[in-house]
């Protein structure tokens, strides 16, 4: 449609179609309350004053009687006098009735014609003879004439009876079509409005989808090719005063000048892809943009499957406390990091130990585009180590981390706690055991501490650290606190974990006393913490075991 070579003429033309299908249901509306006025006006100039001026009529003809027969019978001219001023009245209104009816009814027209004709028969028959009749003294003399005016005075008032309930009925008749008209005429309306509605909403859409959408989504198409390195194809030749269709010539032609000038993005990927390391480019919501091959290799993934994906849902948390969250907002704020270790997690769940470097890149205006990453693969360099590291870092009886790898990880769990303003909390936990099953080390002893730290496990979260610091005592470190009840809850749930029997021949009842500590309130480093939850360990014995007590610096005062 040439007509619609433009964005402002496609737009008007939407408003157009929404513009006449609004006049169409106006004029309609229109028409309806015309319709309705004309009716109502026929009612209020016609029938209504008809009715009125029957019922009128109907009254003063009895009066008009009474009179005749009161002269009559007392033979007073005021009487007669009054009879015929009430025929005055009769006359012009039944005048007035037959003008009026004869431009709109001409059967009610006919009838006003006759009855004035009998009214004014009647009259002249009786002013003359109730006069006569007035002045003799013998009425019986005048029987037959009184019953033949009788008579016709019987007709009359049957007659000005039957006009008037016509009238009335007419009148109540009009009343009741109009009001159904009406409502008629508003449930088609509402039928019409909704029409009309449909009809345009339908017209907009189809305008809209062929002259505004699709070609958007074309536009929009070609883009997406370009971003990922697709073959773009040249659009149709359009008219140049269609601004979309332009704009997707300008972009193609943009295209084809980055071709000459831009190093070879197959050339590009080429490099990306061949690389050892895992390349992931991020976007400043943290959603993974871009992904090598390498990457797609070490974690059994497909291209599409990934990307999109938010960051967390392939990176993981060592278990020093650190949050995704956390390390990529230090990202985003401009922080570079290198060599921190890591976790990626593959299609499968299993998680891949590798060291993580990143750095944030921007646009030409300075606003963050996204974070670039870089994790290499240490698996293999981690399982070289776990032997010589678990001599000096693990508890060889029940596999936990010792003493020495607590500190490590206390420290870089508070550094982490610093930047996230988040609480952790240090449990320091000691067996109630005799010394005797312990020092013997036999299998009871063994067993019970080897159940002890599966228990500890199974109440904590994974990114959290349980380990056997001497004999019976182990500690537990809790991160990413939001307040004092988080740590309370956990120690209440190795409490129940311990109420539960160790089936374990010779164990008997095991309780077991915590001491409870919080960073930062409690102790700024690693020394303080485990210090301060000593003391609030010995406090808890004091109280004679299961159960748990919080440090506060009272027991601290108290202790010195």
């Amino acid at each position: 449609m040439q007509i619609l070579n433009n964005i402002r003429a496609k737009v008007w033309s939407c408003v157009a179609i929404a513009l006449l299908g609004y006049l169409i249901a106006t004029i309609a509306t229109s028409i309806s309350n015309i319709r309705i006025t004309d009716s109502l006006t026929t009612l209020e100039s016609t029938h209504f004053p008809l009715a009125l001026k029957g019922e009128k009529i109907f009254t003063l003809f009895n009066e008009q009687t009474k009179h005749f027969e009161g002269g009559l019978i007392t033979g007073e001219a005021d009487e007669l006098t009054k009879a015929r001023e009430h025929h005055e009245e009769i006359s012009s209104l039944l005048n007035e009735m037959v003008q009026t009816a004869s431009s709109q009814d001409m059967n009610l027209y006919s009838q006003l014609l006759t009855l004035r004709d009998a009214y004014d028969d009647y009259f002249t028959l009786a002013a003359d003879q109730y006069m006569q009749m007035s002045h003799d003294t013998d009425l019986f003399e005048h029987t037959q004439l009184l019953l033949r005016i009788g008579k016709a005075r019987e007709r009359l008032l049957i007659k000005f009876k039957e006009i008037t309930d016509q009238l009335t009925e007419k009148v109540v008749n009009e009343i009741k079509n109009n009001k159904q008209r009406a409502t008629d005429n508003s449930r088609q309306l509402h039928l019409l409005f909704i029409a009309v509605l449909l009809i345009a909403t339908l017209a907009i859409n189809l305008l809209a989808n062929r002259q505004l959408i699709t070609p958007l989504k074309k536009l929009k198409e070609l883009i997406d090719n370009f971003a990922r390195g697709k073959t773009v194809e040249k659009p149709q030749v359009c008219d140049s005063a269609d601004e979309i269709c332009s704009l997707t010539l300008s972009f193609w032609d943009m295209t084809e000048e980055l071709k000459k000038i831009s190093v070879s993005r197959n050339y590009l990927d080429n490099i990306i892809n061949y690389m050892s390391d895992c390349l992931l480019v991020l976007s400043p919501t943290l959603s993974i943009t871009r992904v090598n091959q390498s990457a797609l290799n070490l974690l059994s993934y497909h291209e599409e499957d990934l990307l999109n994906q938010p960051a967390n849902h392939i990176f993981s948390e060592y278990g020093v406390g650190a949050t995704i969250q956390t390390i990529f907002e230090e990202l985003l704020q401009g922080k570079s990091i290198t060599n921190l270790e890591m976790m990626l997690r593959t299609r499968d769940n299993i998680l891949i130990p590798v060291l993580f470097s990143g750095t944030t890149f921007y646009s030409t205006s300075g606003t963050v585009e996204g974070v670039v990453c870089l994790a290499r693969d240490i698996s293999e360099l981690k399982g070289n180590l776990d032997n010589s590291e678990s001599m000096s870092n693990f508890d060889p009886l029940t596999h936990l981390p010792n003493h020495n790898l607590l500190h490590d990880r206390l420290s870089n769990a508070l550094r982490l706690a610093k930047r996230s303003q988040k609480l952790s909390a240090l449990l320091l936990i000691d067996l109630d055991l005799s010394s005797s099953i312990i020092d013997a080390g036999d299998e009871t002893g063994k067993l019970i501490l080897q159940e002890a730290a599966k228990r500890f496990l199974q109440s904590v979260r994974e990114t959290d650290t349980v380990a056997r610091m001497k004999r019976n005592q182990f500690a537990i470190m809790l991160t990413n606190l939001n307040d004092q009840q988080d740590a309370k809850l956990v120690a209440g749930k190795i409490m129940q974990e311990f109420l539960l029997p160790f089936h374990i021949l010779g164990s008997g009842d095991i309780s077991l006393s915590i001491g409870i500590t919080l960073f930062p309130s409690d102790g700024s480093d690693g020394s303080s913490l485990l210090r301060n939850a000593d003391i609030a360990l010995s406090e808890a014995k004091m109280q004679g075991g299961n159960s748990y007590t919080f440090y506060t610096s009272a027991m601290h005062h108290h202790s010195s």
